[in-house]
Formats: structure tokens, sequence, C-alpha cells
């Protein structure tokens, strides 16, 4: 029992999801919808342009900053050289005269030195900075171009989902019409109309019988025939007349023609 219980609930779970699914397989053939579906593409596609465009102004502003901050630090760079240049003319001008050793004991020659020693040690790590900063401009530039192409691409889709848009719409909308025009058709021979056009045909048939024998019997017919050959007989007058006042009249008392004489003599002896 509880199985055909379930087995019911079912059907019509089965009948409302069929019924479910013609009316939105109804809803998806009617043009304005397709039309409104097409919008919600085309404003996914809009908004995923924006996002891209957005994303590829960032890294262009990245880009901007890396660029700045490398050119900041070839300039750090060429400071340190500079400063690194000063303290060995300065150390030099200190060790003028003196040996390695005295050179070595004189405090403002090792302040050169120590000087110099920490302005190497700031360019070596701006060179290090100085080219990660290269490579990440380069590849930040490469990844923009890329972007910036796919973007392009973006946007030719975009126009192409407006132009199918218009395309679709019209299709749906023939489509539509087209197959009611031929669901008219056909329901003439599956609705019962057929029979009904049948009968019909056989009432008007029926009713020019039933006017063609009423007319007999009420000798418009005849009156039409005897009209008929009156037209005919002064047609035939006219026509004779006019042969005869061309040719003459004819010669009534004229023999008869070799054609009526008998060929052969030996037909009239024969006995009756």
């Amino acid at each position: 029992m509880f199985k055909a219980i379930g087995r019911f609930f079912k059907a019509i779970g089965y009948m409302l999801t069929g019924k479910i699914d013609a009316s939105a397989k109804g809803l998806n053939e009617n043009p304005a919808v397709v039309r409104a579906q097409f919008d919600e593409l085309i404003e996914k596609k809009r908004q995923s342009i924006k996002d891209v465009r957005n994303a590829v102004a960032g890294l262009i502003r990245n880009v901007e900053r890396k660029r700045s901050e490398l050119h900041n630090t070839n300039e750090e760079i060429e400071k340190k050289l500079r400063l690194m240049n000063g303290a060995k003319a300065m150390a030099a001008k200190l060790s003028k005269g003196k040996s390695r050793e005295e050179a070595q004991a004189d405090p403002e020659f090792i302040k050169c030195m120590k000087a110099y020693q920490d302005f190497k040690s700031s360019l070596e790590l701006l060179e290090q900075r100085k080219e990660g900063l290269e490579q990440d401009v380069e590849q930040s530039e490469k990844d923009s171009k890329g972007y910036e192409i796919q973007l392009q691409g973006m946007h030719r889709d975009l126009q192409e989902l407006v132009d199918e848009r218009e395309r679709s719409v019209a299709d749906v909308a023939m489509a539509r019409e087209t197959r009611a025009a031929n669901e008219a058709v056909a329901g003439i021979a599956n609705d019962g109309t057929a029979e009904e056009l049948q009968r019909l045909r056989e009432t008007v048939s029926q009713a020019k019988a039933e006017a063609k024998v009423t007319s007999r019997l009420a000798g418009t017919d005849v009156a039409l025939q005897e009209s008929e050959f009156l037209e005919m007989a002064g047609s035939m007058e006219a026509e004779s007349e006019f042969l005869d006042d061309i040719f003459g009249e004819p010669d009534v008392s004229a023999p008869e023609t070799a054609a009526s004489t008998p060929d052969d003599p030996q037909k009239e002896n024969l006995p009756e």
C-alpha cells in the first residue's frame, strides 16, 4: 500500500515537473525572454570586462610605481658611487706621505675607510634591488600587454554577443511564428476540422444540385436552352447571308455530283 502511495506522489511530481518544464520551454521561446536572457549575459560580460580593466589598470599603476622606484634606485646607486669615490679621495689625501701602518693609525683615515666600506655595502644592496626591480618591471610590462590583448578580445566577444542577441531574437520570433503557422495547418487534420470541412463542402454541393434541379422544374433551364438555340440560328443565318453576298446563291437545280452516281453500272442490274 505504501509503495502504491509512493508511486502515486511520484507520478504527481513527474506531472508537475513536466508542466513546469513545458512552461519554461514556452517562456524560453519567447523573443522578449530571449532578449532578457542575452541582456543578462551581456551585463555579466561587461562586468567581467570592467573587472579585468580595473586589474590591468592596477597592474599598470604598479609598473609605473616600480619604474619610479627603479629610477630612484639608480640615483641612489650613482650617489653611493660618488660617496665611495669621495671617501677614497679623502683617504688618499690623508695618507699622503704616510706609510700603510701610519695611515691605518690615523682616525680620520679609518673614518674614511669605514665610510667607503659602508657605501660599498649599500651599493651592493642597491644593485641587487635594481636587478629585482628591472625584472619586475619587465615581467609586469609583459603581463600588462598580455592582459590588454585579452581585454581587446573580451571587447570583441562582447560585440559578437550583442550581435548574436539580435540574431537570436529574430530567429526565435521567426521560428515561433513558423511553428504556429505549421501547427495551425496541421491542426486541420488533427482537431476534427477536416470532417467538419468535408461536411461543409457536401452541404455546398447539395445546395448547388438542388438549385439546378429547381431551375429545371421552373423551366428556366429550358428557356436558357431556347435562348442559346435562337442565338445560334441567328449566327448561322448571318454567316449564310455573308457567303451568298460574296459567292452568290447556290444553284439548287444542278445535277447530282458524280459522287452520288454509282461507279459500277453492274450494281443497277443486281436483283433486289
